[in-house]
């Protein structure tokens, strides 16, 4: 994914697509609680001055046991937004909560416009890869199931494509994959420019043996086709792994798999759009359950990537690369689990990290200034607000300049977008407002 203005974000803190390696060392198979099953009627009780008398063997309640019914959760306010890619401190996208809308900005973070396709009934964005300032590329599926235990069926997915804003919308192509209709899809789609473009089907799954199925396009989402399907390939006496790799790439020809949450990582690099891929070795690789997110690239040549190992040693990892991807360093960096990341050059990177792996958890924020082998401090992890009552603990974490970025926190229901203006030593909420309607 070359960025533009793109942070990695944290599974738990928003819908996204790494399965966390704690869940996987529980179980890799999510199982759905069990149905409440229905309970057999008490005895009578015995009458007075008489014993009680025993059983008959009756037959038990043949009544159908209710299924179970998935909680809906509360419906996040009509202004919260997700998904922040600014491109500088007045032009950017996002997505809001409540419906997935694409939003576009002119104006600020203050001031968005729904800029999302005019969609059919019971069709819904499933995927978005932001361009450039104008440029924005969307997959939408109708099916898709509130059950995470659904059954995998055959999905079709449809292309489209907007250079101007989200004013006008393009319908492109359709593709079709056998597909977890529960799964979210958020971050499965990258494109390099306008018109490279790959979607990653089937990077989670309940049934590992989908593998992940790789589709792209050289016309921005007009053709898609086939051009790997990739099976899971646990190591030698693991067990299966239910984390699937997603591709992202740095050019249209050269990319990355990545992938975690099993007994060994997966690494590997394409030369050829995807079509075949190597192993590529990297420090730690071989940490038990180290969790890989996609790697970021700011230019063709400076990239950063997290890693997560699944235990408190040796903590969040910071990757770098300076030569276009060919070599890793691996620096540590604070917490045991992060948040959200963002970066503007190959020295100056910003972290939110906790001390647990439990999603909704306030986070510590840090700065490095020389690709992070030193980390300063910006705001303590001490699980509480610091003085002025803000707390971060969302997934937002963007950066546009060494001064100018923004993030997020939830406090109950409601979801608060900080902005600051020191490199984020300081922070003031700012008030989002959305205008418009979809088309």
């Amino acid at each position: 994914m070359s960025r533009s203005g793109v942070a990695w974000v944290r599974a738990g803190a928003r819908p996204a697509t790494l399965m966390l390696p704690l869940l996987l060392i529980a179980g890799c198979s999510p199982r759905s609680p069990a149905p409440p099953t229905a309970s057999r009627p008490p005895a009578s009780a015995a009458g007075a001055g008489t014993s009680a008398i025993p059983s008959t063997g009756a037959p038990a309640s043949t009544a159908t046991p209710l299924p179970y019914v998935y909680p809906t959760p509360p419906l996040p306010p009509p202004n919260a937004i997700e998904t922040l890619t600014m491109l500088t401190a007045e032009t950017g996208w996002a997505q809001r909560r409540l419906d997935g809308a694409v939003l576009h900005t002119t104006q600020g973070v203050q001031h968005w416009l729904v800029a999302t396709p005019l969609l059919s009934d019971g069709q819904r964005i499933v995927a978005v890869a932001f361009v450039g300032a104008g440029s924005a590329r969307v997959l939408t599926a109708g099916g898709l199931s509130s059950n995470a235990d659904a059954a995998p069926v055959s999905m079709t997915f449809t292309s489209w494509a907007t250079d101007d804003g989200g004013a006008r919308w393009s319908r492109g192509g359709s593709l079709s994959v056998v597909q977890d209709p529960g799964l979210s899809w958020q971050g499965a789609l990258d494109f390099v420019n306008p018109d490279d473009g790959w979607f990653s089907a089937n990077q989670d799954g309940i049934d590992a043996s989908l593998g992940t199925t790789l589709v792209r396009t050289i016309d921005g989402g007009a053709h898609w086709d086939e051009v790997a399907h990739l099976e899971p390939t646990p190591s030698p006496g693991s067990t299966t792994c239910y984390a699937q790799p997603t591709a992202t790439f740095a050019s249209p020809t050269t990319g990355w798999l990545s992938g975690g949450g099993c007994a060994a990582a997966q690494f590997e690099v394409t030369h050829n759009g995807g079509v075949t891929w190597s192993p590529q070795p990297i420090p730690l690789l071989s940490t038990p359950y180290l969790g890989l997110e996609s790697p970021t690239f700011i230019t063709s040549q400076d990239g950063v990537m997290l890693g997560m190992p699944a235990s408190e040693e040796p903590g969040v990892v910071v990757y770098l690369t300076l030569d276009g991807g060919r070599s890793w360093t691996a620096h540590d960096a604070p917490g045991i689990s992060p948040h959200a990341v963002d970066f503007i050059n190959a020295d100056d990177i910003w972290l939110l990290s906790s001390d647990t792996m439990n999603a909704g958890f306030a986070a510590g924020l840090y700065v490095t200034h020389d690709g992070g082998q030193i980390w300063s401090t910006l705001q303590r992890l001490d699980n509480g607000p610091p003085p002025g009552g803000l707390d971060f603990n969302g997934s937002i974490l963007d950066f546009v300049s060494a001064s100018l970025g923004w993030t997020d926190t939830f406090i109950g229901d409601g979801d608060d977008i900080l902005q600051t203006t020191d490199g984020g030593h300081t922070w003031k909420r700012v008030t989002v407002q959305i205008t418009g309607s979809a088309g």
